[in-house]
């Protein structure tokens, strides 16, 4: 790990920006309007991002002691490789990129927002379901439907804000359930990987690093966050472009055209938190501005029905196959003592 990989955390990692860089600098450009030269070390970082709030010494910074020589280390030279032309995808090993698309999707802001917000939206509805429980268990006896729907809907209304039960571990826990979910929608049969490349600079890199384009040609955030359409956008330079679709219109022959190019370019403005960043001797591309915001998730419409079948499975987390990521669920899911 570098000095500071203990406290500045990449949500990009670095080798995927120094292919951004010159001298050493990308030019960052922000909500705000601002834009400005920035140093690779210190762009698309936040501090502290994974560490864990409750554990001490070295267990501090576990996940991100994993994702430097896990992730990062193994698929920066695969990477490189790839989007310098000195390999193609049938040459390199699939799990390794798909690891690095997976994470990237779930180590930045723009997911630990999207978790928030998705928590903040159903965290009513989850209180209110828990007080139908707690009020059979101080009856003694099963409600009626009548009885649940009108205790439901009155915790609904007067559920408490969702940070009074804050889980200061959550989202660390989230990034990894996520990487699962991630990893497993991007390895499904009938998704395949499309390396694009162009001879002059095209494409801008968000501080999300990957933009997910919706079937509808949108950048959505609203939930499901992974349909089994979704496109990954993954500039891994100004000159080649990673997507991982399961179409097949897109053509490694005619390379990266401006077409395409623009789509990614749309998709980053969109999926950035807070800056995009290009090469500083690259014009911004034309036709794209940066919102005041971020993207949001739509607030769901709660309805509540009387059942009519009998309850479902119980929705469960994926399993974790990585022993290492396991080690460290399992911390961020131990009771502080």
């Amino acid at each position: 790990m570098g000095a500071n990989t203990a406290k500045e955390h990449h949500l990009v990692p670095q080798y995927w920006l120094r292919a951004f860089a010159e001298d050493g600098h990308v030019l960052g450009r922000w909500r705000t309007g601002a834009e400005h030269r920035t140093p690779v070390r210190r762009a698309a970082v936040a501090r502290h991002f994974n560490t864990d709030p409750l554990a001490e010494g070295e267990r501090r910074v576990a996940l991100e002691t994993y994702l430097d020589h896990q992730v990062d280390g193994p698929c920066a030279p695969v990477l490189r490789a790839l989007r310098e032309g000195r390999a193609a995808l049938a040459e390199v090993q699939d799990a390794v990129v798909l690891d690095a698309l997976a994470w990237q999707v779930v180590r930045t802001r723009v997911f630990r927002s999207f978790d928030e917000q998705v928590g903040r939206h159903l965290f009513p509805a989850v209180w209110a379901v828990e007080e139908v429980g707690f009020h059979e268990e101080r009856l003694g006896r099963p409600l009626s439907e009548a009885e649940r729907l009108e205790v439901f809907w009155a915790a609904v209304h007067s559920a408490p804000d969702a940070s009074a039960v804050d889980d200061p571990r959550s989202a660390l826990r989230a990034s990894i359930r996520g990487f699962e979910r991630t990893r497993s929608v991007l390895a499904a049969p009938g998704r395949r990987l499309v390396l694009l490349h162009s001879a002059e600079p095209l494409l801008i890199l968000p501080d999300s690093g990957v933009a997910l384009r919706r079937k509808d040609g949108s950048f959505s955030l609203t939930p499901p966050l992974l349909p089994k359409t979704i496109e990954v956008f993954a500039p891994l330079s100004p000159t080649c472009l990673l997507i991982s679709t399961p179409r097949t219109h897109y053509s490694p022959r005619k390379g990266l055209t401006r077409k395409v190019a623009a789509k990614a370019n749309a998709g980053a403005v969109a999926w950035c938190q807070d800056a995009v960043y290009r090469l500083p001797s690259m014009p911004w591309p034309p036709s794209h501005r940066l919102t005041e915001d971020p993207l949001t998730v739509r607030p769901p419409q709660l309805s509540a029905v009387p059942a009519q079948h009998p309850p479902g499975p119980t929705p469960s987390h994926p399993d974790i196959r990585n022993a290492d990521l396991r080690a460290i669920l399992e911390q961020l899911a131990a009771v502080r003592s």
